[in-house]
């Protein structure tokens, strides 16, 4: 019998949320660029570049192993909010796996916060919960916008 299961996180981001979601939904082939030990490239199998009903396949290392998850999207442009099922490659042992980020204001500060959820099943209890992947996904936005920082500040030095 399957077992729902449910984990999220939150990264706050000094990044504007357009900012973060235009790299990572819009440009996911720059994120081989910017975190080429994680992420080895981004091939669109169908559909356009963060569209919803896209399919795209990710390839990066995890735990060590290169991997590769075909994924069909669903963006939520004014929200820059996207949902990515699941749909081959590693990680497919958990039925209906959805992934999720939601980049959003904070209120009190003006800063941001990347919400990640991981919505899915596992075939039995001992089923260990993708709890490294999360990680994973935390590490890579901190480097997103420390990139996204770092991109800025050159601007701004060149602009002088």
């Amino acid at each position: 019998m399957a077992v729902k299961g449910k984990i999220e996180a939150k990264v706050d981001i000094k990044s504007a949320a357009q900012e973060f979601h235009d790299v990572f939904n819009g440009k996911p082939h720059h994120l081989a660029n910017i975190s080429p030990d994680k992420v080895h490239g981004c091939t669109l199998h169908s559909g356009d570049l963060g569209s919803t009903g896209s399919i795209i396949e990710w390839h990066y290392t995890h735990e060590g192993v290169k991997k590769s998850t075909k994924q069909i999207i669903e963006v939520d442009d004014g929200k820059y909010k996207v949902v990515y099922k699941i749909i081959g490659g590693n990680f497919s042992e958990y039925p209906n796996f959805h992934i999720t980020y939601d980049a959003i204001p904070k209120p009190d500060d003006g800063g941001n916060i990347v919400h990640w959820i991981f919505e899915y099943e596992k075939p039995d209890e001992k089923t260990p919960d993708p709890t490294s992947l999360l990680e994973y996904l935390c590490e890579l936005t901190k480097e997103i916008d420390a990139h996204i920082q770092e991109a800025e500040a050159a601007a701004k030095a060149a602009a002088k």
